[in-house]
């Protein structure tokens, strides 16, 4: 685990309501579209997918904060870092991200470990007295669905 700040990046992204049980039922098809919007409006992909998921911490329930279910509402973010001259008539699927500081891991194999991955950086977060800013997220670093063991992630917890 590594503290650093992500600097800013100019993102094409979708964004809705999900829950982790909604979140394999839309996500391909979404990211084909972001990629097809990059290809049409000519910009360049400059870095690998991000999903951020803002509300995911299990606190909108009615007992105290805690793991997220998955019933659990949240807002997920899927975006792709861009550059090149983007149209303003598509600019609201467009945004500025500021830089923002974190506690990084990556984690090696399949997604499904992510969950205990979290719980470490939860624990250390806590044990060293670190402030949580509320940002959640995982760079996709490289995807092998014929292999899932070959997955590389970087799960990104934001700090104040």
């Amino acid at each position: 685990m590594v503290i650093r700040t992500h600097p800013s990046m100019t993102v094409l992204y979708h964004s809705r309501q999900a829950t982790l049980d909604d979140l394999k039922s839309f996500s391909g098809s979404i990211i084909r579209d972001l990629y097809r919007y990059v290809t049409d409006l000519d910009l360049i992909v400059c870095g690998p997918q991000y999903w951020f998921y803002h509300g995911a911490d299990g606190s909108a329930r009615d007992s105290p904060a805690g793991p997220l279910n998955l019933s659990d509402k949240f807002t997920v973010e899927i975006a792709l870092p861009v550059q090149g001259r983007i149209p303003t008539a598509v600019l609201p699927f467009f945004k500025r991200l500021p830089a923002f500081r974190c506690l990084t891991s990556r984690h090696k194999g399949s997604w499904d470990g992510l969950a205990e991955e979290y719980r470490r950086m939860l624990q250390h977060i806590k044990a060293n007295g670190l402030g949580m800013n509320g940002v959640y997220a995982e760079s996709f670093l490289h995807i092998d669905f014929d292999e899932p063991g070959n997955h590389i992630t970087e799960i990104q917890i934001g700090l104040t």
